[in-house]
């Protein structure tokens, strides 16, 4: 069972999401030419194998964008679309999901959304750490998550799950964002963010 946080830590933990957010939207109408505004229906605190449940099972089909940060608090951020999310989102933005470019699309979109909830969490918080280069898979997402606990020897007690609604274009794509903190990442991460 996935320690219990008061409504104060959880809405800190909220409000970095939604800061995320409005970072990634800005680099994302940049880079992609299209306007794009992100909210946070959810963002919720509990252990892995509940968030696995919450993203559809351990069997669903998903594509990720993996990036390890290292230094003060050791994690993984995982963006990621089921087929269905990342087809719709290349739909909005008038590519196919199962093209070169819609492949490439899709990383991007990853790549910024985890990056941008990296920094805003070292922002807020005065955590310093480092960026690893993203790592891109499509697998059934219990094989994804098993593949990226094997890479660390450190214990996983809470993971943070954030859903993301992107509206382009007015029209709406979503995507989920997992922040997997080895150890005690999360207890660490709210003690900076002043409740812990």
């Amino acid at each position: 069972m996935p320690e219990q946080y008061t409504e104060i830590q959880l809405d800190a933990l909220r409000e970095v999401a939604n800061t995320g957010s409005g970072h990634a939207a800005g680099d994302l109408s940049e880079m992609l030419g299209h306007s794009f505004q992100i909210s946070v229906p959810r963002a919720v605190v509990t252990d892995l194998p509940s968030a696995i449940d919450l993203l559809g099972g351990a069997e669903s089909e998903v594509s990720a964008v993996g990036i390890r940060v290292g230094g003060d608090v050791e994690a993984m951020l995982v963006a990621m679309f089921t087929p269905a999310q990342a087809a719709n989102l290349c739909m909005l933005l008038g590519i196919e999901a199962d093209s070169d470019m819609g492949r490439s699309v899709l990383q991007e979109v990853g790549n910024v959304l985890a990056c941008a909830y990296a920094n805003v969490l070292a922002e807020m918080s005065g955590i310093s750490w480092d960026v690893h280069p993203p790592t891109v898979l499509t697998d059934m997402l219990g094989s994804i998550v098993a593949s990226l606990v094997a890479a660390t020897t450190l214990d996983i007690t809470n993971v943070l799950l954030i859903d993301s609604t992107l509206a382009v274009n007015d029209a709406d794509a979503e995507m989920s964002v997992l922040f997997v903190p080895y150890d005690d990442g999360i207890d660490q991460l709210l003690l900076r963010l002043g409740v812990g």
